[in-house]
């Protein structure tokens, strides 16, 4: 099909020395320049047709007429010449198959036209291709940076929002970062602090980091076990943690009695802490 836009404006090739040619010699021979505008005034008319060819109908020798500002007489005359006496090696000007009137000579043009055309329209779209897959793996590799610097700075922040509370003497609460939501174990680390500050062992922040580090050494990470390990050292006013005695089964290592008597000590170290206070 040929093409219709205004880029394209329905190019076709034209040798320069189009004039000698050996058919159209002879076509000029008998007809003149008359012959030769004719002839290629049909051939510009082909290249705007589909599949390059022009049906045959009764109108159309009024219709190239009308266009060429002749008789049509004179039109049919020329063109038939074209199709029927200008000849080499068996190859006349144009072709007449009774249904459409062509120019071999055009149409091979045309097809090495289109050919290229399509070679270069697919390289064209490979190099798109290819430059959108490396603009879409640096927009990718760029987005990931950003979310990577995003992080470096979200953490640096907090670093230096650390050190600020730490020289503004405020202090960062360790427990408190590490039990987060677990509210229950929040509540056995402070009752543990608070134990030691009893029995004159405070805590410093390096003491309460290594008592999170064993804590979890000793628990496996479950939040449970570490409140009962925490909770052993408190009724025992442990200065440390330890591995659950018996497994953890207080009910089959102590009585009733000593549970109680354990109650009442820890209600009372609390009450004591309380007055303090």
């Amino acid at each position: 099909m040929p093409k219709t836009n205004d880029k394209d404006a329905y190019y076709f090739s034209h040798d320069c020395n189009a004039r000698n040619d050996p058919k159209i010699l002879a076509l000029r021979s008998v007809y003149g320049l008359e012959g030769y505008a004719i002839y290629f005034m049909l051939i510009e008319i082909l290249r705007e047709q589909p599949d390059y060819r022009l049906p045959i109908n009764k109108y159309i020798w009024n219709t190239l007429a009308m266009q060429m500002q002749c008789s049509p007489d004179r039109v049919q005359e020329i063109i038939n010449a074209c199709c029927t006496e200008f000849e080499e090696d068996g190859n006349t000007l144009l072709v007449n198959d009774g249904k459409y009137l062509y120019s071999e000579s055009l149409i091979r043009r045309m097809e090495k036209m289109e050919r290229i055309s399509k070679a270069r329209q697919e390289a064209a779209q490979k190099r798109w291709k290819k430059d959108d897959k490396s603009n879409s793996d640096a927009n990718a590799e760029q987005e990931q940076n950003n979310c990577n610097l995003k992080e470096k700075k979200r953490n640096e922040n907090k670093r230096n929002e650390n050190k600020r509370k730490e020289s503004k003497g405020v202090n960062i609460d360790i427990f408190a970062s590490f039990a987060g939501d677990n509210l229950p174990l929040l509540q056995a680390l402070n009752d543990f602090e608070a134990m030691r500050k009893k029995i004159k062992k405070p805590m410093t922040d390096r003491a309460k980091e290594l008592l999170i580090g064993k804590l979890q050494k000793l628990s496996g990470g479950n939040p449970d076990l570490m409140i009962r390990i925490l909770n052993q050292s408190i009724l025992n006013c442990w200065q440390g943690i330890f591995e659950l005695k018996d497994n953890g089964r207080y009910s089959g290592r102590t009585s009733v009695s000593d549970k109680m008597n354990d109650l009442r000590t820890l209600h009372q170290i609390f009450s004591e802490e309380e007055k303090v206070r």
